[in-house]
């Protein structure tokens, strides 16, 4: 199989960056065009779902623009590397860079397969700053190296498939639990900025006291060995945090102005990209000056409910936010957050409903957590120039894209024997397996196969 060099320059037919429309004008937002952001990348193949939309108002207006279909999209501003490919025209936001591949050379899933791969070159790539990015400069000038025939590019692609199918699924399956808990939350208690139900609202400083984390010096190695979880607002990426990156000592809690965060305290990100991040601690912590957090009272309110209260209004504060580089909150912002007035106990039933489906979203998510390894050792074999590849896992993919010259090698004549093995048919439907029939009689009728008489039956065999 032979190899071949090109930079992403070389292969593209089109470059373009993506755009944010001016989030103070509603008639670009909550249509029906999906735009992306790097949040929406959870490790799905394809761009067609988002958190956010916008309208046909807003590509009119030359606020936003559409990719087309196979364009690759690739996350450039901050965490560099998260790909999709576009399955029908989607929109992105400008740290989002879509790449059009010339498909006579390269076809656009195995540019996908390759990204995955090679995250870390992408990120090396990148300028360092406060915020890594690889501009489309340095994107063009990035090189990779793949089968030449475009034959053997679809055979890699059918044997990654088989694997990222089974991650899209999981994927699936968490969404649906996530809309389930939103839709949940809006039956009981509806519209958290509407108030819809008339429940009334109170501030976040009614249900607890609230407070800013701080950074040990940096200069004291003695205050960063320990086991005390020290968070970054970064962190907040789940409804629950267990760890974190970096641990601090108790004398980082006595000696300096960091502050103990209890266990199932809530944690509210303040500043810039992750402003408004939410999650609850499930662990004694500690953490930054960038994250405000209170350990509620419980009596007043569960921390599930505001915690849910807070992700269905994130995209009406955001709104709200003040600066002129990086748009910040300030604890007193946060403290006069509104979260609905729902009695305690109709919290408390939601939490419980809640708990249930984050038990089983757990155990998909480490499912899914054990199929990307799984996959990322696939993608290692998949792009080394003496790769065997299996094709026994997706024979039937293949089988109508090969010949009859191509089948009579030994190697696969065996496996069309095997898949056509009526005690073990492996065809996923009949006119699959119509069709290998139709190429065994064909292979017979050249003297290639021939078939044997046994005691239960007749078997094909490769004839001598």
């Amino acid at each position: 199989m032979e190899f071949v060099d090109y930079t992403i320059g070389e292969l593209m037919n089109s470059l373009k960056t993506g755009k944010t429309p001016k989030t103070s004008n509603s008639e670009y937002f909550d249509g029906d065009i999906v735009w992306m952001t790097p949040s929406d990348f959870k490790g799905q193949k394809y761009a067609v779902t988002s958190e956010r939309t916008i309208t046909a108002v807003a590509l009119e207006k030359n606020e936003a623009q559409l990719y087309e279909t196979n364009t690759v999209l690739i996350s450039t501003i901050g965490d560099i590397g998260k790909v999709a490919i576009v399955k029908k025209p989607v929109s992105a936001n400008q740290q989002i860079t879509g790449v059009k591949i010339n498909e006579n050379i390269l076809l656009p899933e195995l540019f996908y397969y390759w990204l995955i791969l090679n995250k870390k070159i992408l990120e090396n790539k990148a300028n360092r700053a406060i915020i890594s990015q690889l501009n489309n400069k340095l994107l063009r000038r990035i090189s990779l190296k793949f089968p030449k025939e475009l034959k053997d590019q679809q055979n890699f692609i059918l044997y990654l498939n088989k694997t990222q199918e089974l991650i899209d699924l999981r994927i699936t399956s968490i969404k649906k639990l996530d809309d389930y808990i939103k839709s949940l939350f809006f039956e009981s208690f509806g519209d958290p900025i509407h108030d819809n139900k008339g429940l009334g609202k109170k501030t976040l400083s009614f249900y607890g006291k609230w407070r800013t984390g701080s950074t040990p010096p940096k200069n004291s190695s003695l205050y960063y060995s320990g086991d005390i979880p020290w968070l970054t607002s970064g962190e907040l990426n789940e409804t629950y945090t267990y760890t974190s990156k970096n641990h601090i000592t108790q004398s980082a809690l006595s000696e300096t102005s960091v502050k103990k965060v209890e266990a199932n305290s809530l944690l509210i990100g303040m500043y810039d990209t992750a402003a408004l991040k939410i999650s609850i601690i499930k662990v004694d912590a500690s953490c930054n000056q960038a994250i405000a957090f209170s350990k509620l009272d419980e009596e007043k309110c569960h921390p599930l409910f505001i915690y849910y209260n807070l992700l269905y209004s994130r995209d009406y504060y955001l709104n709200k936010r003040k600066g002129a580089r990086q748009k910040n909150f300030k604890l007193s912002m946060i403290e006069s957050l509104e979260i609905l007035d729902a009695k305690p106990l109709h919290q408390k039933d939601f939490a419980n409903k809640v708990e249930r489906i984050l038990t089983l979203i757990t155990k998909y998510q480490i499912h899914l957590d054990h199929l990307k390894i799984l996959f990322q050792s696939t993608l290692q074999k998949a792009f080394t120039d003496d790769t065997e590849i299996d094709e026994n896992l997706f024979f039937e993919d293949i089988l109508p894209n090969l010949n009859l010259n191509d089948l009579k090698e030994k190697r696969r004549l065996n496996i069309l024997i095997d898949w056509m093995n009526k005690k073990n048919n492996r065809f996923t439907t009949f006119e699959k397996y119509d069709e290998a029939y139709k190429i065994i009689l064909d292979l017979l009728n050249d003297g290639t196969l021939e078939q044997e008489f046994i005691q239960n039956g007749i078997i094909l065999k490769i004839k001598q």
